[in-house]
């Protein structure tokens, strides 16, 4: 499972934050808006009602309009805006915007059928009177004299929604284009805070790299209030580090001494017999080995080394130790090839698994190095007398005693093994009988060993 940065997890939580609020902000903008503009146009079509209402006379039986109206869309053919006057369920008026235009007397029917039966003085607006939501309309009903008696007469206005519409698609045109201009400027604000307080813990992460690199042995830069607290523990578990593998490779020397001592008495005692010798020999062996093994398993930064330089010795003196033998001692390496661990424990791997070459090669030796993704591995291949997979499968049985087999295979591979697992790494063995060997180390790309164990 792919695991995200934390600046990646924020500014991804801020895109959606973005994503989920500003839209509802313009939602809440755009509905209020549309509530303001609708207000707005009640008030239009109130203000023509009464002027209509100002405008109207009755004369010997008959409705009486001026030739021009106070409302000029009223006088304009074809205009978003058309009035009517009914009076006794008959139309007695209609403005002149009505020619050539969609709002016909049917529309202005099924408003008087929906605004009949509500009293004089009321004002009736409807958003939505008609089913496919295209107009507005207004119904205001009022009183007049006429004959000697009081009749109602009905105003009715209706208005195309064309401007209205334009007026809110520029208004929501607009929003969503400052909004994704202000969202865009945001995340980019937001980029940049995080990269700056981001910037002291990237920092600190190179101060380490330079760390396990060998290049400084604290971390001394001045970091915020809030980092300070993290600085000084980790420069306090590098100095108890460095102390700590002071005192155990102290106490290691100081049990070295008291141990061989008396087991070089011993062993110095002229008339000790050989079932004597024996064991005391194999116990001065354990204690050797054992030492060793304590020895690498060191709690620490490794900085990465140079190998190939420690290679090329290696291999000269192989040359001269088993100048004999006459063996031809090839490399592939680069000469910037690095490793992550201790140069004497490099040494004393790669000497064993050469050592154990030169042994059972008849004419040649290869080392060849190769870095891969998380790994690098040193192999050292012979073409000696091979082994079997009965001998391939014990010698990489965990709990089996690796140092027990013939010549030329089998010596230093526990302590081989011991020391690539203090450092996360694995021996492989590959062999072919008649045909030979091949014994490579394999290293991850880390930079510390394990802890104690």
């Amino acid at each position: 499972m792919k695991t995200w940065s934390i600046t990646r997890r924020i500014f991804l939580t801020c895109i959606l934050f973005v994503a989920i609020f500003f839209p509802a902000i313009i939602f809440s903008m755009q509905n209020s808006y549309e509530r303001s503009l609708t207000l707005a146009k009640k008030e239009e079509l109130s203000t023509t009602a009464f002027a209509m209402i100002s405008e109207f006379e009755f004369e010997d039986g008959e409705v009486v309009m001026p030739s021009r109206l106070f409302v000029e869309d009223l006088n304009l053919p074809g205009s978003d805006l058309v009035a009517t006057i009914k009076w006794r369920k008959q139309q007695v008026w209609q403005s002149q915007s009505s020619i050539d235009n969609d709002i016909n007397a049917n529309m202005f029917n099924l408003l008087f059928r929906q605004t009949e039966k509500h009293l004089p003085g009321e004002t009736i607006f409807l958003s939505d009177f008609n089913e496919e939501n295209t107009h507005f309309a207004l119904s205001k009903k009022a009183e007049f004299l006429i004959d000697g008696n009081f009749e109602e007469v009905s105003f009715l206005v209706i208005n195309n929604k064309n401007t209205y519409q334009r007026e809110l698609s520029t208004f929501i045109n607009r929003l969503w284009g400052w909004i994704v201009v202000l969202s865009l400027i945001l995340l980019g604000l937001i980029a940049l805070s995080l990269r700056s307080v981001f910037m002291p813990m990237q920092n600190i992460i190179a101060r380490i790299g330079e760390i396990e690199e060998g290049k400084i042995d604290q971390i001394n830069d001045n970091y915020p209030l809030e980092l300070q607290p993290l600085q000084k523990s980790i420069n306090k578990l590098l100095d108890s580090e460095k102390q700590q593998r002071e005192r155990y490779k102290k106490s290691l020397d100081d049990l070295a001494h008291s141990i061989k001592t008396p087991l070089s008495i011993i062993l110095g005692q002229a008339d000790l017999s050989d079932d004597i010798k024996e064991p005391v020999l194999h116990i001065d062996n354990i204690v050797k080995r054992q030492l060793k093994r304590a020895t690498i398993n060191v709690v620490g930064f490794l900085p990465s080394i140079d190998v190939a330089p420690l290679t090329k010795s290696l291999l000269d003196a192989m040359t001269k130790i088993h100048q004999q033998k006459a063996l031809s001692l090839t490399l592939e390496m680069p000469e910037s090839a690095s490793l992550s661990i201790d140069p004497t424990d490099y040494m004393e791997i790669l000497g064993n698994l050469l050592d154990n070459a030169c042994k059972a090669a008849k004419s040649t030796v290869n080392v060849t190095y190769k870095r891969q993704a998380t790994s690098t591995l040193v192999c050292v291949e012979d073409n000696g007398k091979g082994m079997s997979e009965l001998v391939i499968s014990a010698i990489t049985e965990r709990g089996r005693r690796l140092d027990t087999y013939s010549e030329g295979q089998g010596l230093g591979l526990a302590l081989v093994v011991d020391m690539l697992e203090s450092y996360g790494g694995e021996l492989h063995i590959q062999s072919e009988q008649n045909k030979g060997s091949r014994f490579c180390m394999q290293l991850p790309h880390q930079r510390f060993s394990n802890s104690v164990k």
